[in-house]
């Protein structure tokens, strides 16, 4: 009986553990989606884009770069793949809704997630992305370089992590023929697209994520 109720105790303890780490010990947690359908009358392609603050910033810039072209959707968030929390607002937003593009972009929140925490949702997330449409075009937009704030000449002490996740991203979508937008390669090499905080990219970096993701729908 003594050793039954050390095990249920170990068991409550590494669930309190995990449920603490899922949410990633960050501040602030956000959430913003906009879901916008073709109409018969247009009769255009419907593009959803997924991640986080880049993607919220470039969204209006691919939005006007394919006006006319397309009709573009964003689900952005700072939940990282791992989250609890997640898959079910994922799940829950793309009830009901059909893509014919979809772009994805999640790697840089849960820095608690070790890499190949990390990569333990890759499978899972791209089955959950394509499972109303198994014939959508699927990209994934890899994680950008992180430099130190206010000395952009130095990666900050994440960036290794960052290089081991999207080496993970990268032997997945080969093994699934999945394209992927090079916005680490885009990055590393260019201080010049950074903001002071070695995080977000500038209005040039902006610009460069929003063509590539253009030029596939194009």
């Amino acid at each position: 009986m003594k050793n039954t109720i050390c095990f249920l105790l170990l068991l409550a303890s590494m669930a309190v553990k995990a449920q603490t780490k899922s949410y990633n010990n960050e501040s602030i947690s956000w959430n913003h989606s906009w879901i916008v359908k073709s109409t018969p009358a247009q009769n255009l392609p419907n593009v959803l884009l997924i991640g986080d603050s880049h993607v919220e910033r470039y969204y209006p810039v691919v939005n006007n770069l394919l006006k006319d072209i397309a009709v573009v959707s964003k689900i952005t968030t700072s939940l990282s793949m791992g989250d609890v929390t997640f898959m079910p607002q994922l799940e829950g937003l793309l009830a009901g809704h059909k893509f014919d593009y979809i772009f994805f972009n999640n790697g840089l929140h849960g820095v608690l997630f070790t890499p190949s925490e990390y990569a333990a949702d890759i499978s899972k997330v791209y089955k959950l992305l394509t499972k109303n449409n198994p014939s959508v075009k699927f990209v994934w937009a890899n994680t950008t370089a992180r430099r130190v704030p206010n000395k952009l000449d130095s990666f900050d002490a994440y960036h290794t992590d960052v290089i081991e996740r999207n080496k993970y991203v990268s032997d997945f979508c080969n093994k699934k023929g999945i394209p992927v937008l090079d916005f680490f390669g885009l990055t590393v090499n260019d201080k010049s697209l950074f903001t002071g905080d070695g995080i977000h990219v500038n209005e040039l970096g902006v610009a460069a994520q929003a063509k590539l993701i253009a030029e596939v729908v194009k």
